[in-house]
């Protein structure tokens, strides 16, 4: 097994490589300097010296010559002085020439002791400018000779320093491609969108660290390779099983993309349209063939998302059906939308028990209007008689009782038949409904007050927005809130609140009175459902949440019952949102 070394093992590395490159390069700098400055300037400094003894010389000279000028020495003072100054001179040897012109100054400097005239002075200064101008020329030529070894050991610094720092970046380049090479081998293999399943060909890693991460990364390749396949495997299945679902539903179900490709298509959706299935799945919606008439009913009528249903109607078996469709928009758990999807539900049979419905009602109100009227004309002419006796009386007023009981029952049985769902012709439109509640219930919270009872209101300022027939929905509130506050007796309560609930508007309404009977529960909806409710008068029972069901469902949405916890009732009325479609 190859142990690879750590990251942080070549950093080090390199970096020491580098310390000591430039290390190295300094002290031969340092060297280079010293080496070219240390024999010419000591050299030098001796050329300086022996200057300053000719000068020396040249004062004891004159002090002997002119001892009137120069007072420090008499002249046997000055002799001794010169002689001292030549001897340390000619100790002081540097150039080639310099022992020949010491030679010759010893002998100008005897012949001037022994005749210190004009001539012998004048023959000694220039053996002393002599040595003078050697001293000078051999420090001038040492000078030049150490500037252009300088110069040199500069040059030859600079070429090995700029040589080094070329192989120092080398050095870093070549390390920082050995490390990032494996990674970028993995960028450009993902790059390419590797199939998932297949095995996950890496680079050999140049670090533990690399090793490591790849190591991580092949696993993490194959279990996402075993996720993929299990959820294929999921998805084939659940496709199937929806396929079945669909195969066998009677409703119509048709499911677009968002791009308007047919994705799902029910066996029942495929005969109303009259297309064979490979006509339709993976087809434009809007691109299917025009010569179906069923389908360009279906096209046309349902276009965009709608509140409740639309009904179409199509030409099936040789005859007109009415089906009611739905177009819904498809979203996903963060509100996207994802698609569409079609629906139809056959509703020629529910029209036509509706129609016939509807007829036996205005059958039954034509034939019981007129003798319930003659009825109770006549149980009030009799109750003005002032000679019946009491049985008499009693038996009148159990007439007049009954008569408008069948009054009542009559137009009970009208407005069912005209509130049915089928038969409700819904005139929708977009609004805040906050502001309509709080207009809705001002009639109410007046009669609340004047029978002692408090009405309690809950709901935002605005800002939910419905699609609503407001007429109708005017009618459901009247409903639920005359119903609480007339169960609910003086020195009650009731609460009316709204608001949001997830895509929902909600709207409850809570009394604190005795609350439904049990054995009424279930069919509290249902019209007809005789029995006595708690606090009210006898008679049927039930009408009124009937059609107000009835009227919640052609919005689209869902009216609850719950009891409240130490008696009471608690309706729950869901309408969608209108923002939810769009």
């Amino acid at each position: 097994m190859i142990v690879l070394p750590t990251m942080h093992k070549r950093i080090r590395r390199t970096f020491l490589r580098l310390v000591f490159l430039f290390g190295a390069l300094g002290a031969l700098l340092l060297a280079g300097i010293s080496i070219a400055g240390r024999v010419p300037s000591e050299l030098i400094r001796m050329n300086y010296d022996s200057i300053a003894y000719a000068q020396e010389m040249v004062r004891a000279m004159n002090g002997i010559r002119f001892p009137e000028l120069y007072r420090e020495y008499d002249r046997s003072g000055w002799d001794r002085r010169f002689g001292q100054i030549l001897e340390q001179a000619a100790g002081n040897i540097t150039e080639g020439t310099e022992r020949k012109a010491i030679d010759t100054l010893r002998s100008a400097w005897s012949a001037f002791r022994e005749q210190p005239d004009d001539g012998n002075y004048r023959a000694l200064h220039a053996r002393i400018d002599t040595l003078v101008q050697v001293n000078e020329r051999g420090m001038f030529l040492r000078l030049s000779k150490n500037a252009r070894y300088r110069d040199i050991m500069m040059a030859v610094t600079a070429a090995v320093f700029l040589l080094g720092t070329l192989w120092a970046f080398l050095l870093a380049d070549g390390v920082a491609e050995r490390l990032s090479h494996p990674l970028r081998r993995v960028a450009e293999l993902f790059r390419e969108r590797p199939q998932l399943g297949r095995k996950l060909h890496l680079p050999d890693p140049q670090t533990l660290e690399v090793r490591l991460l790849f190591d991580e990364l092949s696993r993490l390749w194959d279990r996402l390779g075993e996720l993929d396949a299990l959820n294929v495997h999921k998805l084939v299945a659940e496709k199937r099983k929806l396929e079945i679902i669909l195969e066998s539903v009677e409703d119509g179900v048709l499911v677009l993309n968002t791009a308007g490709v047919v994705m799902l298509v029910s066996r029942r959706m495929l005969s109303l349209l009259g297309l064979p299935a490979e006509a339709v799945r993976g087809m434009p919606w809007d691109d299917l063939s025009t010569s179906a008439g069923n389908y360009l009913a279906l096209r046309d009528g349902l276009r965009e998302d709608m509140q409740g249903t639309q009904e179409i109607t199509l030409r099936v078996g040789g005859e007109d059906r009415v089906y009611a469709g739905r177009r819904r928009s498809l979203l996903s758990a963060k509100g996207a939308v994802t698609g569409q999807v079609y629906l139809l539900s056959d509703v020629t049979e529910r029209r036509r028990r509706d129609l016939l419905r509807s007829e036996m009602m205005d059958w039954i109100s034509h034939e019981l209007k007129t003798p319930m009227q003659s009825l109770g004309l006549a149980a009030d002419l009799m109750a003005r008689r002032t000679d019946l006796d009491e049985e008499m009386g009693m038996l009148v007023e159990t007439v007049g009782q009954d008569a408008a009981r069948l009054r009542t029952v009559s137009r009970q049985f009208m407005e069912i038949a005209r509130m049915s769902p089928s038969a409700l012709q819904l005139v929708p439109e977009t609004m805040d409904v906050v502001p309509r509640v709080r207009e809705w219930l001002i009639p109410f919270q007046l009669v609340a007050r004047e029978s002692g009872e408090r009405l309690l209101v809950d709901m935002p300022e605005s800002g939910i927005p419905v699609t609503i027939d407001a007429e109708r929905f005017a009618w459901v509130l009247s409903n639920l809130v005359s119903n609480a506050l007339r169960v609910s007796g003086a020195g009650a309560t009731v609460k009316v609140a709204v608001d949001r609930d997830e895509d929902d508007a909600l709207l409850r309404v809570e009394d604190d009175g005795p609350g439904i009977p049990p054995e009424l529960e279930a069919r509290l909806f249902e019209p007809f459902s005789h029995g006595r409710t708690a606090g009210t008068r006898e008679g049927l029972v039930g009408l009124g949440l009937a059609i107000t069901r009835d009227i919640v469902e052609a919005h689209g949405g869902v009216i609850r019952y719950a009891r409240r916890p130490g008696g009471g009732s608690v309706f729950t009325v869901l309408l969608p949102l209108a923002e939810r479609g769009k």
